[in-house]
């Protein structure tokens, strides 16, 4: 099992770190407070992703994401559980998605090691 660095809790599924462009929304209940917005992912699971973006994002925050993964698009939708600022205008969220994306269960193998 993975340790999560930010909360000491074990990831079931091992993120991998892997570069994608995302595409997102963010809800705080049924308000939309984003527009459409873009941020790429740092790290990566069926379970979940920590990706970085350019504004400020809310714990608990509902968000609407579509992952461009080379091939084709993935709608994916999932929670903000984690939220740091870097300090220049940049934060990294770690989202857990609302349901596995067993689309993404193969990117684990592709990592050499």
């Amino acid at each position: 099992m993975d340790t999560n660095e930010f909360s000491g809790k074990h990831r079931a599924c091992p993120r991998v770190n892997k570069l994608f462009f995302i595409a997102y929304v963010n809800r705080e209940g049924e308000e939309q407070k984003t527009p459409v917005s873009l941020g790429r992912t740092l790290n990566i699971s069926k379970n979940g992703v920590g990706m970085e973006v350019f504004q400020q994002i809310g714990i608990g925050s509902s968000m609407e994401m579509e992952l461009d993964l080379e091939n084709s698009l993935l709608p994916v939708q999932g929670r903000v559980v984690h939220a740091e600022s870097y300090g220049n205008g940049a934060y990294y969220l770690g989202i857990v998605f609302n349901e596995p994306q067993e689309q993404l269960a193969h990117l684990d193998r592709e990592v050499p090691g």
